[in-house]
């Protein structure tokens, strides 16, 4: 084992030399901004000034936010004078990121708003996009998650977006390309046909050049083809990630959904029992890691079960099965809501151990016909409707923190498979009274 000081004296020379270029491109910093202030008053024209003060403020961002802020406002107010609302968009975002580092989230959000839309008026993605996402980690921070859902649903809506303008870009390109290679064959076979009246040795050598470049163009065009269908899959896994695969292949051919009516259809209604409990002694951050550690396990259990995640809302897991040819009975579903406490049971323990705030749930099936499809032409989302719906909600506020809640319907398609518990007939609200069934934990 090395002891401490040889490990110290190894490294002094590498502690030496990092600060020495610490202090090196602290004092190129300073020289530049130096030079910035010192050009700024013969600049001759609004854009040129607009440039200075711009480089000022973003420079000046490290050591002294209160100088980069006042930069950063001229900056601004030059911008809206010539009504160039990228060179806007660019100083209110340095404004916005002062805001943030200043610990004024309020502010910041309010900037990065105004940057969002600026951005968006003149189609800048990439600055449309980070805006939204910074929005997206403020809105969590500040406990406000509706407002968070919406510009985490922002963001996704403009990546994919931006996936699909790469995908049509690279097939203007790859059009462009195949033109450009047509012409360089009729080019050659000119050539050619110009070259055999002549010289047989030099119709040789033009015809060698010729499979040469071929094999190089398809190499090329192999390449760019591979990085197109990378692309494509990419966009491709992203819908999947908003819609079932089936939905997603009708959304792309036909632009639209149909709604349609499931018959034999089985629902979930999991509510996290606490939450607000919790995030009265959690960090917004820790709360919304803890919700997300949750709910990213709730869907990987789904997933195995061939079970469709519908949504969530606030604290609450909502998912379907029998939404297709498969999982028309309720067995896998009632598997899924076992795994699900087993999994909360166990965190629960590990929490307790820790001396951290921890989670329980209540957990609602019901089995009956529900109405499936997508609505809105913008920031579409794959939903169910139908009393069953409603019922399956019912059985989740009727049932006890780690307990599994079955409706009369669907306990007499599965009686047979699972250990239960009668509660009898429960009033619920809304309903008249229902019978009712704990299924155990094995």
């Amino acid at each position: 084992m090395l002891t401490p000081k040889p490990a110290m004296s190894n490294r002094s020379p590498v502690l030496l030399i990092v600060c020495l270029m610490l202090f090196i491109l602290h004092s190129s910093t300073g020289q530049s901004i130096a030079e910035l202030e010192k050009q700024l008053p013969n600049a001759s024209t609004k854009e040129e000034q607009w440039d200075i003060q711009y480089k000022l403020a973003k420079n000046w961002l490290v050591d002294d936010l209160q100088k980069a802020s006042a930069y950063a406002q001229k900056a601004t107010q030059l911008a809206v004078g010539m009504q160039d609302k990228k060179r806007q968009a660019e100083a209110t975002f340095i404004q916005a990121d002062i805001a943030l580092r200043s610990k004024q989230p309020l502010a910041a959000i309010a900037l990065y708003t105004q940057v969002r839309e600026l951005a968006t008026a003149v189609s800048i993605s990439d600055l449309t996009i980070e805006a939204v996402e910074n929005l997206h980690r403020l809105t969590a921070k500040q406990g406000d998650y509706k407002a968070a859902y919406q510009w985490s649903q922002e963001r996704a809506t403009l990546l994919q977006e931006k996936s699909r303008r790469y995908a049509d870009e690279q097939h203007l390109k790859h059009e462009a390309a195949q033109k450009e290679l047509g012409a360089q064959k009729t080019r050659e076979n000119r050539i050619l046909l110009a070259v055999l009246a002549g010289f047989v040795v030099v119709l040789t050598m033009f015809y060698y050049a010729r499979q040469r470049t071929n094999r190089r163009i398809a190499g090329e065009f192999a390449e760019k083809n591979a990085l197109i269908e990378e692309k494509r899959r990419r966009s491709e896994q992203l819908l999947l990630n908003i819609l079932p695969r089936a939905v997603a292949a009708e959304l792309t051919v036909r632009n639209k959904v149909a709604a349609r009516r499931y018959e034999r259809a089985t629902v979930m209604f999991v509510d996290i029992v606490g939450f607000t409990h919790a995030a009265e002694k959690l960090q917004p951050e820790e709360l919304v890691a803890e919700l997300d550690y949750c709910f990213s396990r709730f869907d990987t259990i789904v997933g195995r079960y061939r079970i469709e995640k519908i949504k969530t809302v606030g604290d609450a897991y909502i998912c379907a099965s029998g939404l297709s040819d498969r999982n028309e009975r309720p067995t896998d579903m009632i598997r899924a809501a076992l795994e699900m406490q087993t999994f909360l049971q166990k965190l629960h323990a590990t929490r307790l151990a820790e001396d951290r705030p921890h989670f329980e749930a209540r957990i609602g099936i019901h089995f009956g016909p529900v109405v499936a499809g997508v609505v809105g032409a913008k920031k579409f989302a794959y939903d169910i409707w139908g009393d069953t719906v409603n019922t399956a909600a019912r059985m989740e506020e009727t049932c006890e923190p780690g307990r599994v809640n079955v409706s009369g319907p669907a306990y007499e398609i599965v009686q047979t498979e699972f250990q239960w518990v009668y509660r009898g007939k429960v009033a619920a609200k809304n309903k008249a009274e229902m019978e009712m069934y704990y299924v155990t934990l094995d």
